[in-house]
């Protein structure tokens, strides 16, 4: 846990320890989200729903009475010492999206490893075996998937997974299909298959949700987009979504104020998820502040105060400057 803890510092910027905790356990607010985004920690967004807070302020204490974090009035640095830790070790974690997939990741696995069980003893015609699940919810999905499916869904389904494995690196893909059951033969659970470098805590955790995010985000259309289309619905808030709809409809935020009788912070949090979560969000329909001039630094610790536009359109200048111009 205290290496995990490190490196989330390894940007070299100031960071309130105190949202830094509230990152790592889930609370999405706009002022956590926007921490997350600018000091690139917003992957680990609810990575640790379990984290009690006491522990996490003994790892921040071990942090500095090792010297590798220095931390003043609330805020921890990396140290020269820390950066040095920093460099001897590396624990790759691209692909983990906790924003887009942490809400319903487990569940949306779970139905794909149930459906598989399914699927594989469809294939053989085998009626005769114990399933995997057995909680209403998940046998519903199941039924309502197969009731709507076409004639061709065996063949399809195999196709598509086929197609999402070629694309992950053999030891992810192995990661996740040797948890398959199906017609005679047992899977595995997830943390007998970690590899050896990640089965210490908190690293077993995120190995786990990383390779299954990689998983979710190739899942394009076809029958298991449609298996997991309601589960993919609820990893995305819902009144954000809604907010976006009347947007796009072509509703003034003003409008949408008065239509859904929310706050304006309420419907600021919405345009800055919104904004954060999707690649295609329309900033051209926002006055924006000219950043050209700015390095990151700068654009990371600019002021609302500093600039005669709206909190929202402050905010999404800086996403848009930081993804847009500078981190693509």
């Amino acid at each position: 846990m205290t290496f995990f803890i490190l490196t989330l510092f390894q940007t070299g910027y100031k960071l309130r320890t105190s949202t830094l905790y509230h990152l790592l356990v889930g609370k999405r607010t706009s002022s956590v989200l926007l921490h997350g985004f600018f000091y690139k920690n917003l992957a680990f967004l609810g990575a640790l729903p379990n984290l009690k807070e006491e522990m996490f302020q003994k790892e921040l204490q071990r942090l500095i009475d090792h010297q590798l974090i220095l931390v003043e009035e609330g805020f921890g640095e990396l140290t020269t010492k820390g950066e040095k830790v920093l460099s001897k070790e590396t624990f790759d974690l691209t692909g983990l999206n906790n924003l887009r997939y942490g809400r319903m990741r487990e569940n949306s696995w779970q139905l794909v490893l149930f459906a598989v069980q399914v699927v594989s003893n469809l294939s053989f015609n085998e009626k005769n075996y114990l399933p995997i699940e057995n909680r209403p919810y998940y046998l519903q999905q199941i039924k309502n998937w197969l009731a709507h499916s076409e004639t061709n869904l065996l063949e399809k389904f195999q196709q598509e997974l086929v197609i999402i494995f070629q694309t992950l690196a053999q030891e992810e893909a192995d990661f996740l299909a040797n948890q398959f059951s199906g017609f005679g033969f047992q899977g595995k659970t997830a943390f007998q298959l970690i590899p050896e470098k990640w089965q210490e805590s908190p690293w077993n955790l995120l190995y786990r949700q990383k390779v299954i995010d990689l998983f979710l985000a190739r899942v394009q259309d076809g029958e298991i987009l449609r298996l997991l289309s309601n589960l993919d619905q609820q990893n995305i808030n819902q009144s954000m979504l809604k907010t976006k709809e009347f947007f796009l409809a072509g509703k003034t935020i003003d409008e949408i104020l008065a239509l859904r009788h929310l706050k304006q912070g309420t419907i600021n949090d919405h345009f800055i998820e919104w904004a954060l979560m999707d690649e295609k969000f329309p900033f051209e329909k926002f006055e924006k502040i000219d950043f050209n001039t700015l390095d990151e630094n700068k654009v990371v610790n600019a002021y609302y105060q500093d600039y005669e536009v709206s909190y929202l359109n402050f905010r999404l200048s800086q996403i848009y400057y930081l993804r847009e111009k500078q981190w693509n």
